[in-house]
């Protein structure tokens, strides 16, 4: 369940860095915070696998 909006997600991480940030870093924080909140968007659907299952998948590597 998300509780803010993208935008407050983001501004609230922006506020979070050091004042010495280039922009090519607040970039790529951003994009990692949207692939989190995908991926529990995704949990919250039901979608992926389980632990358990994962770590099947990573045995028969």
């Amino acid at each position: 369940m998300q509780l803010q909006s993208p935008k407050q997600d983001a501004l609230e991480a922006i506020r979070q860095l050091p004042d010495t940030v280039d922009f090519e870093e607040i970039v790529y924080r951003l994009y990692v915070l949207s692939k989190i909140n995908q991926g529990m968007k995704e949990v919250d659907e039901g979608k992926g696998i389980s632990h358990e299952e994962l770590v099947r998948e990573i045995e028969q590597w």
